[in-house]
């Protein structure tokens, strides 16, 4: 008895699979359509200006790989926006690479073929 009960159980359990893959594929594609992404497009420096920074205003403690951490956001237009220093070198070399790239613009960032706010967190190299 409990061999047929355990069959039955079993075979019950098969049909319903074996009725949704029996479906004809046009109703499950006419059904469930879904919108396909294009993808998405990282922004792109398309204008910087130059950073000047006299050799005395760097700390010889710091090496050649001296940098500044920086995180902001771009706007839908290519702008920084709320830039914030992550990784600070000195407050005077901080204040002048803040300044530089507020005038920096960007290419903004697409997603489907619209353009989309992003956070970007960018490495500025110090050299002497």
């Amino acid at each position: 008895m409990r061999r047929i009960l355990a069959a039955a159980l079993l075979s019950s359990l098969s049909l319903p699979a074996f009725a949704t893959a029996a479906k004809p594929v046009d109703d499950a594609v006419s059904t469930s359509t879904r919108p396909v992404s294009t993808g998405v497009t990282a922004p792109q420096l398309v204008y910087s200006s130059k950073i000047s920074i006299s050799p005395d205003e760097l700390p010889a403690a710091y090496s050649s790989h001296a940098r500044v951490v920086l995180k902001f956001n771009l706007d839908k237009t290519g702008t920084p926006q709320g830039i914030e220093v992550v990784q600070p070198l000195t407050q005077p070399i901080d204040a002048k690479v803040v300044e530089a790239v507020r005038h920096f613009r960007w290419t903004p960032a697409v997603l489907n073929n619209q353009t989309v706010p992003i956070e970007v967190n960018l490495t500025v190299q110090v050299q002497r």
